[in-house]
């Protein structure tokens, strides 16, 4: 019985770290929780012994070892001031306002996809993406007799998706530097981005949300609770967000979308200049801090004249909010670190043995992420917590898989990761992006969690199908693309709720 305790002894961290979570709702003290739990089984009862362990062994080499990891803190950073300076400028409400400037014989449709494609467009920052777009729209939707739960499920539901699959945004130095913590005991040379950018059709949770948006705004499909939503009463004395030029908004954005893949280009090492070796190339972290400081300054100087003395003081608040999502990220870190530390990987192979194969480790990962995200309401806690753990899992799984199977298992894991955290930011009623879309679109968050859930759990059972097909054999892109046909059939298919 004793042998079973001490083999148990790796799960003890991320028990610990979902525990808490469970209880307290707060991602960030769960996990550096986890860590100091980590740093007491590795150095013993001694405290002092323990905490040189978590700071000189774990996780000051993760912050300043790494060029990785300091760009991701610097990058995320400064989209988080770039995201800010965005929403308070007015852009794009002149944008959403020009859109509604022609009648058209469904304007309630107009308004909705111009919300959808707006969100899409704010492709920065899933919680600017949903302030943004809530203040902007909500003075629209009410006189269009929208209901604000219908806003609400539009806004939230693209919001941490395109977040979280593009590849500029205060997501993806986060992502990247997980990836490449996670798989530092691998045996082949790690490219994040590239990895990054395979994993995308190996996430169909976040594209088959994507693609159900537009398909529910085109049929009007209201289900569940969704029926029952109705439109608030006009308020003729609300104050209309602020409008500006809309190029106040899209300058910006089109520097920070052209410098980025440019310096990433030109920052390459070696003779032979390719995308390819540009995206592995050890100058693609300095290429990012760059990128982001040009487009902030590019960000502040389209702010309004009349308010600019305010744009600092935005600039650090976009900054200081995602302070939180940062010390998430240093905590995943340093868990992985410990995890490696404490053979955790290998204890869950020897756990699950031959019980299940490798090609389902996807669908499995899919299905915990969900679980976990939904139950604790975070997004990057969940894939903080789930990633160190999943790609040292598929590593010791495909130790005899030929190279280009193992690349793609990995590949298909990094997407459930991130598909299954962003289940949770949907419907949880514990996740910061279902509260703020809620509030910023004027209705409750119980109301939201309970309109939108049926939409998530739509995408989420395709997600589970399409990873099951990939289990089966199935490329990752065929699989996602079978299942947003059938997707798009069954809608479709569906009559036109009447308005």
């Amino acid at each position: 019985m004793l042998h079973s305790r001490v083999d148990l002894i790796p799960l003890i961290p991320p028990i610990v770290a979902l525990a808490l979570i469970l209880i307290t709702r707060q991602a960030a003290l769960s996990l550096f929780s986890a860590t100091v739990a980590g740093a007491f089984l590795l150095a013993g009862p001694s405290p002092v012994l323990a905490m040189r362990c978590l700071f000189e062994d774990h996780l000051f080499p993760k912050i300043g070892a790494s060029n990785w990891n300091l760009s991701a803190i610097i990058f995320t950073f400064t989209l988080g001031a770039f995201a800010t300076l965005l929403e308070k400028g007015g852009g794009f409400t002149t944008i959403l306002n020009r859109l509604l400037a022609n009648k058209s014989q469904d304007p309630k449709k107009k308004l909705l996809f111009g919300v959808y494609g707006l969100g899409l467009l704010c492709f920065f920052d899933g919680l600017a993406n949903a302030v943004l777009l809530g203040r902007v729209a909500r003075p629209l939707t009410d006189s269009l007799r929208i209901s604000r739960q219908f806003l609400a499920y539009v806004i939230d539901s693209t919001s941490a998706t395109v977040a979280c699959v593009a590849f500029i945004s205060t997501w993806i130095a986060a992502q990247l530097s997980v990836i490449k913590e996670s798989l530092e005991t691998a045996s082949f040379d790690v490219n994040p981005a590239a990895l990054f950018f395979h994993s995308i059709p190996a996430n169909p949770y976040c594209l088959l949300s994507l693609i159900l948006i537009p398909l529910v705004i085109f049929k009007a499909w209201e289900i569940g609770p969704m029926k029952n939503a109705q439109p608030v009463p006009l308020d003729e004395q609300a104050k209309k967000p602020e409008a500006n030029s809309p190029w106040l908004a899209l300058l910006p954005l089109i520097v920070l979308v052209t410098t980025l893949p440019t310096f990433i280009y030109f920052w390459q090492d070696g003779d032979t200049w390719s995308w390819q070796n540009a995206f592995i190339s050890d100058g693609v972290p300095y290429a990012m801090v760059a990128a982001g400081f040009v487009a902030l300054t590019a960000a502040y100087l389209c702010f309004p004249k009349s308010k600019r003395t305010e744009a600092p003081q935005h600039m650090l608040d976009g900054a200081a909010s995602l302070f939180p999502a940062l010390i998430i990220l240093i905590c995943a870190w340093t868990l992985g670190s410990m995890f490696k530390s404490l053979g955790t990987a290998d204890l869950l192979k020897t756990m699950l043995g031959d019980q299940i194969s490798p090609m389902s480790v996807p669908l499995v990962i899919f299905l915990i992420g969900a679980v976990m995200s939904f139950m604790t309401g975070t997004s990057w806690g969940t894939f903080g917590l789930l990633m160190p753990m999943a790609l040292p899992l598929v590593l010791k799984f495909g130790i005899d898989l030929p190279e280009d199977e193992l690349m793609s298992l990995i590949s298909m894991t990094i997407g459930a990761v991130f598909g299954g955290a962003v289940f949770g930011d949907h419907c949880s009623p514990f996740s910061d992006t279902t509260i703020v879309s809620a509030l910023a679109s004027g209705c409750s968050p119980t109301s939201h969690v309970a309109t939108q859930l049926p939409y998530a759990l739509i995408a989420a059972t395709g997600a589970t199908i399409s990873y099951a097909l990939m289990w089966f054999g199935l490329p990752a892109w065929l699989s996602t693309a079978i299942l947003a046909a059938a997707l798009a059939a069954i809608v479709l298919s569906r009559k036109t709720t009447s308005s």
